[in-house]
């Protein structure tokens, strides 16, 4: 694995990133999920389904364990987190794509709104 170089030049390029950067991949990686496992719930194909809501859950636990609660808006944004995964559970319960559907507007604003803090960062330096 080690020897391969497209997961080589992956690791290097994500080691070269801004924290803001990786934040915003792993935004579009959980659109990404939220899409396709909303595709997959509607042509009930479960296992596949499941795949993408793991990834999208795993993206939001682990969002929420990085933040620094010395900075107020770091709970706000964990109950965002939080309020995500439930509505992932709930659709993986009800095996219903719209709810994943319903979630997709409030992460494509989470995200933009760390592209226009990524955007601010490079302008003051």
């Amino acid at each position: 694995m080690q020897n391969n170089p497209i997961l080589q030049y992956k690791q290097q390029s994500i080691n070269t990133m801004t924290k803001g950067e990786q934040l915003i991949v792993l935004f579009d990686e959980a659109l990404k999920n939220l899409h396709y496992g909303s595709m997959m719930l509607k042509d009930q194909n479960y296992p596949t389904a499941q795949k993408c809501t793991e990834k999208c859950k795993s993206i939001f636990t682990y969002l929420s364990s990085v933040l620094d609660y010395k900075y107020s808006i770091s709970q706000e944004l964990h109950q965002l987190y939080y309020f995500v995964n439930q509505q992932v559970i709930k659709a993986e319960i009800r095996r219903d794509g719209t709810l994943l559907d319903e979630l997709v507007p409030l992460v494509e604003n989470m995200r933009d709104t760390w592209v226009q803090a990524e955007k601010l960062s490079h302008m003051n330096k």
